[in-house]
């Protein structure tokens, strides 16, 4: 949200230790194109925080099988179920890169309407095959349950090939992005 008035953006430029710039710069030089922008300012504040969660991200982001495609949705419903109105915004413009078209972003129901049955109404129809509409039932059942049912599991898993590791990837990415959607919520860091 551009009208939101950051409550901590990270420490200032003379503020920062030895160590901070280092993990800054480091952020930085590893996102030329967005820089020190979302949670990073106030995750600088703390190092030994700051580069794990960078690393994490990145692995999260460019380290898993899932497509460029289906990791901004799992994204997006992430941040649509946590009221993260900048992490949700952030991620349209790289969810359009990905293929995603705005019906479908828009088809995603946020803040208080994000429910499996606005989901199931809205979304899953505008899914193109069996491996989106796995993606979306899980991710989803995992937001708001904090876990998923046996059935949920299984079908996932038989959707996305029959491997536990692409369900740790989605859960991991939910899980980064949760971290996330927290950091941009508390401190009302803004979209730009």
């Amino acid at each position: 949200d551009s009208k939101l008035e950051p409550r901590y953006n990270g420490p200032s430029e003379d503020e920062m230790s030895r160590e901070q710039r280092e993990i800054r710069d480091e952020i930085v030089d590893s996102r030329p194109r967005t820089g020190l922008s979302g949670p990073f300012g106030p995750w600088i504040a703390v190092p030994s925080i700051a580069r794990p969660a960078q690393a994490l991200g990145q692995a999260c982001r460019y380290g898993t099988s899932l497509s460029f495609q289906e990791s901004e949705l799992v994204i997006l419903l992430t941040g649509a179920k946590f009221k993260s109105h900048t992490e949700f915004d952030i991620h349209v413009g790289e969810a359009l890169k990905a293929g995603w078209t705005m019906e479908v972003i828009e088809s995603i129901p946020r803040d208080d309407s994000f429910t499996l049955e606005s989901i199931k109404t809205h979304l899953i129809p505008k899914m193109e095959n069996e491996r989106q509409r796995a993606i979306t039932v899980f991710s989803t059942e995992l937001l708001l349950n904090y876990s998923v049912s046996d059935e949920t599991y299984e079908k996932a898993k038989t959707a996305l090939g029959g491997s536990d590791c692409v369900l740790v990837e989605i859960t991991s990415i939910i899980g980064y992005y949760t971290y996330v959607s927290f950091t941009l919520n508390v401190f009302r860091i803004p979209s730009k």
